[in-house]
């Protein structure tokens, strides 16, 4: 970062005092085009390219130095200023010895300070105003890459801390189903533990999925805790087929339900039914997780039951589609439904 900001600085150095000299040098041609008996002097014309030079070098290496020390505003200033009393009598003297080499004396070194003075004070200006700017937007970057660090490390714990109890759980569902000498039922209580557990350690958090995927690895989900819950969990899908080659963010969907089973499936005797559904309207993908658990009698722990909020959800669907996603979250009298929105891609073929 420190050298991007370097180099933006010295290109914004060359580019003002180019400037001055495209402008000087156009103020030149106009003078000679109303004023038929003005020559342009080769010496004159030779030492404007090299007092331009000269800006660029000084205020180059006072770039560099500068930025190198981190000096604070005042001490830029206070610098500039010296730097101006040195460029002022090296300016003067290059007129001197060029069209009056006869007539110089020393205390015309200083004559014409403030003239002299005046683009060295607006590139100051400019100079501040572009590196304050520059910090602050240095700042809000560093800023930002925390915020997605954190993020970053969240959805890496949802990825790696999976519940010790549910994979327990699983295991020995497998086992009892292999004494009972259900081996069907056993193999595919198996291939629905391994399809889950792929999916939810091999997909990068901040990658985006089809939409078929995550539902698969839901409902891998789902048929594990049906052991467990038996007739308490009911799920009913309705997802339109033609949406399922949608890309969403990976493992967006799986929270919800986690949190549906941990609050609506495992707090009620007669348990729930967990509605999972997926929709268009316009340009927009709509996507529902309902349940008829106790709703607004309870309030639910909005870090979830994988340990991820749902501010995080929000930020992983504003990083990936800015302001045209959305999450909304209400209590109903019979459960609790989040609704998230987020444009469709492509044709939904």
């Amino acid at each position: 970062m420190a050298n991007v900001q370097l180099n933006q600085l010295l290109r914004f150095n060359l580019c003002y005092w180019l400037s001055l000299a495209l402008l000087d040098f156009v103020m030149m041609v106009i003078w000679w085009l109303l004023t038929p008996d003005y020559r342009l002097e080769l010496p004159y014309f030779l030492s404007k390219v090299a007092m331009i030079a000269l800006e660029i070098l000084i205020s180059s290496g006072f770039i560099r130095w500068s930025f190198a020390r981190q000096l604070p505003p005042i001490k830029v200033a206070a610098t500039a200023a010296v730097m101006i009393c040195i460029y002022t009598p090296l300016s003067n003297l290059s007129w001197l010895v060029i069209k009056e080499p006869g007539y110089f004396l020393p205390e015309r070194l200083l004559s014409e300070l403030d003239t002299t003075s005046l683009p060295f004070f607006i590139w100051v200006l400019c100079y501040l105003t572009f590196w304050r700017y520059q910090q602050q937007q240095s700042k809000l970057q560093e800023s930002t890459r925390l915020s997605q660090n954190i993020q970053q490390l969240e959805l890496q714990a949802l990825q790696h801390q999976l519940n010790p109890h549910f994979t327990f759980n699983a295991l020995n569902s497998v086992c009892a189903l292999l004494e009972a000498e259900r081996y069907d039922d056993a193999e595919t209580m198996s291939e629905q533990l391994s399809t889950f557990l792929r999916y939810s350690l091999s997909k990068s958090p901040d990658s985006l999925v089809r939409l078929a995927d995550e539902l698969a690895a839901i409902e891998a989900y789902l048929t594990l805790q049906k052991t467990r819950f038996g007739d308490k969990l009911k799920v009913v899908w309705q997802i339109d087929d033609n949406l399922k080659t949608q890309q969403i963010p990976a493992l967006l969907l799986q929270p919800l339900i986690e949190n549906a089973v941990k609050y609506a499936v495992a707090t009620r005797q007669q348990g729930a039914t967990i509605t999972i559904q997926g929709s268009h309207q316009q340009d927009q993908l709509m996507l529902e997780v309902t349940d008829d658990g106790p709703g607004s009698t309870l309030v639910p722990d909005l870090s979830c039951s994988s340990g991820v909020g749902l501010a995080n959800i929000r930020n992983r669907l504003k990083q990936h589609f800015g302001d045209h996603a959305s999450l909304a979250v209400l209590a109903l009298p019979t459960g609790f439904q989040v609704n998230i929105c987020l444009p469709l891609q492509g044709s939904r073929g």
